[in-house]
């Protein structure tokens, strides 16, 4: 006789291979819409027609435009939603519940899960579930605060608290204290840029972004003591709230004497066009490009530059300032013709982040109309172009510009046409390196 404690595990439970036709109907009547993500290309496909209440017709652009998010989710929740697509776009898994104006006036409670397959780490998989009949349930779990956890002041750890707005040291243990040598009242002082070693900028920056999307960060980072003495220390960080104040407590273990060493990142230079035709176009357009220093110019050089077996629509040139957050496109072609040059936008959600994130060589997209970038939505869907090829240029390791090439038609752009696209990348980072020589030449004098 099977007893009941026999059942307790999933491996005792009975199962069976599901045919297509009853893979196809679960899908189709699971009660969210389901959707997966190509990760590289940033490009969403839904698995089946499930519709949201609150979004109707805009249920499937619910998660491609940032612009509908905004205007139907509320403010209050906007920073849940960004974290969680934050958390997509890195692969992480990540889950939230906020809330968005329906089509009447009512208020629905949009429930979105995603997380990366063990198997197959090339899809980001979802749902989107209407939960407001589970919202009482639902609301004590997203509301609830553990003010006790600030109060963990018996650790053996040293523990600092920081404000996480003004980045000010709020409170510190006893061992926080012996640990950096500064008396509580210098403590109180500090910033937390100065409680970390002044080579940890990198490091600082990954904090604040992973605190963003899932409140808690934890690496091996070094730190600097009052008489600046180094060490090395794995840090544990938690984005807490406690009296509408959002702090970080963050707690030191596995202290170690340290020695900063500054590395450079060095970078393998492109490999020369190979083919006599492709080389002589290269030729032919550095020849042309040759004192151009003015960026329309030298983008209609570029643009007239047609590939034989890849031509485009438009090209832009993307200006990167990733510590500033900022992003200044300018353009050629006839799909921008409206735009304004050095256009401005933040960094978060471009293409060049994407590169960042991913180390790629290049990127190409397929179909915009696919995509979730933001950057996608804001600059190429309304301009009409489906399909673009980017490659990123770097200055000592640090990515300083992007050239896009656009086209009107999906699907224009192939990876073993790589060799053709190379035809521009040399003529592109001379002209641009001529362009910021000049720029920097006619600030000069106005700076004097």
């Amino acid at each position: 006789m099977i007893q009941i404690n026999d059942l307790a595990t999933y491996d005792s439970v009975t199962r069976r291979d599901l045919s297509r036709e009853e893979l196809h109907s679960l899908v189709e009547s699971f009660p969210a819409l389901l959707w997966r993500i190509e990760i590289i290309r940033s490009r969403i496909e839904y698995l089946n027609r499930s519709m949201i209440a609150g979004l109707n017709e805009k249920t499937t652009l619910f998660l491609k435009s940032a612009e509908i998010r905004k205007n139907v989710v509320f403010k209050e929740d906007a920073i849940l939603l960004d974290s969680f697509m934050e958390a997509v776009k890195r692969g992480k898994n990540a889950q939230t519940i906020v809330r968005i104006h329906g089509t009447g006036q009512e208020t629905a409670w949009l429930k979105l899960v995603g997380w990366m397959p063990s198997k197959d780490v090339r899809y980001y998989m979802g749902y989107l579930m209407d939960v407001t009949d589970r919202i009482e349930v639902l609301k004590g779990m997203i509301e609830r605060e553990t003010e006790m956890q600030l109060m963990i002041e018996l650790s053996d750890m040293p523990v600092v608290l920081v404000d996480l707005d003004t980045k000010m040291v709020l409170s510190q243990n006893a061992a926080a204290l012996q640990l950096f040598m500064y008396s509580p009242d210098e403590f109180r002082g500090l910033r937390i840029s100065d409680l970390f070693h002044h080579g940890m900028a990198s490091v600082m920056h990954s904090l604040y972004e992973e605190i963003l999307f899932a409140r808690k960060w934890r690496g091996k980072a070094l730190f600097e003591r009052k008489a600046k003495s180094v060490f090395s220390a794995e840090a544990s960080v938690l984005s807490l709230l406690f009296k509408d104040r959002r702090i970080l407590r963050i707690a030191l273990s596995n202290i170690e004497a340290a020695s900063p060493v500054d590395s450079l990142a060095a970078l393998s230079p492109a490999t020369e066009p190979q083919n006599d035709l492709r080389a002589q176009r290269e030729s032919e357009l550095l020849k042309a490009l040759e004192g151009q220093t003015e960026l329309p110019a030298i983008l209609e050089t570029l643009f007239d530059c047609q590939l034989p077996h890849g031509s485009f629509d438009a090209i832009l040139f993307s200006d990167i300032q990733a510590k500033k957050n900022r992003v200044f496109v300018y353009s050629f072609g006839e799909p921008f013709a409206s735009m304004t040059q050095g256009e401005m936008y933040a960094y978060e959600g471009t293409i060049a982040q994407d590169i960042e994130r991913f180390k790629l060589d290049s990127l190409i997209v397929d179909d915009t109309i696919d995509s979730i970038k933001s950057i996608d939505w804001a600059l190429f869907i309304p301009k009409g172009i489906r399909s673009y090829f980017a490659k990123p240029f770097y200055q000592r390791g640090v990515l300083k510009a992007v050239m896009i090439l656009c086209s009107l038609r999906p699907n224009a752009f192939h990876s073993d046409g790589m060799a053709e696209y190379a035809i521009l990348f040399e003529p592109f980072r001379r002209a641009i390196q001529a362009w910021r020589t000049a720029h920097q030449a006619r600030r000069a004098p106005r700076n004097a």
